[in-house]
């Protein structure tokens, strides 16, 4: 099942304003559930995969149905036993679709979703051979450190070992897809040995709230941009989504001042939009953020 998750490595986000309409990328889902804290007044969420608008669906039942402790059992990011009943308690809350979707991946609830990504998965891999070069105690003292300064004096006093340094570079061109440099940086953030952050107590509660505000589109994105309004959308956060082929449609329902955010792997125009700095590094993903306003 080829789900791209990892939305969250790519860092930062745009920020809400209270009543704004949101197009986004479903992706892992967790970002868009964590857009309701800041009372949108809609996020229309767009695919060109449907397994992630799957995902995402599953999310939002086990949010309308479950409490935060038994929706983070769900998705896996607590232990359990019982992912099948919580499945039985959402299952009426999903679109027939993604309903006989998940049926069918039966042995990928039971796994937990979370952690069913192929990035997701790439991580389990690395962070199991860390621990086989490292051992486990020592890399949960890494995870305690508090800092950057702290990890960066492991990593250079006890983490360069004849073994990590001649199989480390060549694993790791086997498993992700950017550069050594942009890996060891991560690694020094703390970011590549911790596992997927969850919604906050807070964050699932206002996602419970305003779970109504999502409208999941099952058509492809050209054809849903060319039902919308002329400047109708404040923010366009359309994460690792191809854009070729969408730049007019975006550009037309753009509000004036609206926001733009996506992950490129080529030079883009920033179709209209007027740049807000230099792009930044994508995280695990190849590419590079791009940021942009559309002109008021």
């Amino acid at each position: 099942m080829a789900l791209f998750q990892g939305s969250d490595w790519t860092g930062g986000g745009i920020p809400l304003r209270e009543g704004d309409a949101v197009l986004a990328v479903a992706e892992g889902g967790d970002r868009v559930l964590r857009m309701l804290a800041s009372r949108p007044r809609r996020v229309a969420v767009v695919e060109r995969i449907p397994d992630q608008l799957y995902l995402l669906d599953l999310k939002l039942a086990g949010v309308r149905a479950l409490p935060h402790a038994e929706y983070l059992e769900l998705t896996g990011l607590r232990p359990s036993r019982r992912r099948r009943a919580l499945f039985q308690r959402v299952r009426w809350l999903l679109t027939p679709e993604s309903d006989s979707h998940w049926l069918g991946r039966i042995g990928i609830l039971d796994r937990g979703v979370a952690g069913q990504g192929i990035l997701e998965r790439r991580l389990a891999s690395f962070r199991t051979f860390v621990r086989l070069v490292h051992g486990r105690k020592k890399v949960e003292r890494y995870l305690a450190l508090r800092n950057e300064a702290e990890r960066r004096a492991i990593f250079e006093g006890e983490w360069q070992t004849l073994l990590w340094r001649r199989l480390g570079p060549w694993l790791w061109r086997r498993w992700f897809d950017v550069s050594a440099e942009r890996l060891e940086g991560l690694l020094l953030e703390g970011r590549l040995l911790a596992g997927p952050p969850g919604l906050t107590a807070a964050e699932f509660e206002a996602a419970k709230e305003l779970a109504n505000r999502v409208l999941l589109v099952d058509e492809p994105p050209g054809d849903y941009l060319r039902t919308l309004p002329a400047k109708s959308v404040d923010v366009l956060a359309l994460g690792r989504l191809d854009l070729r082929g969408l730049e007019e449609d975006l550009a037309r329902v753009a509000a004036p001042g609206a926001r733009m955010e996506f992950v490129t792997e080529r030079a883009s125009s920033l179709l209209g939009f007027v740049s807000e700095g230099p792009p930044r590094e994508a995280g695990l993903f190849p590419g590079r953020v791009v940021a942009g306003t559309f002109p008021a």
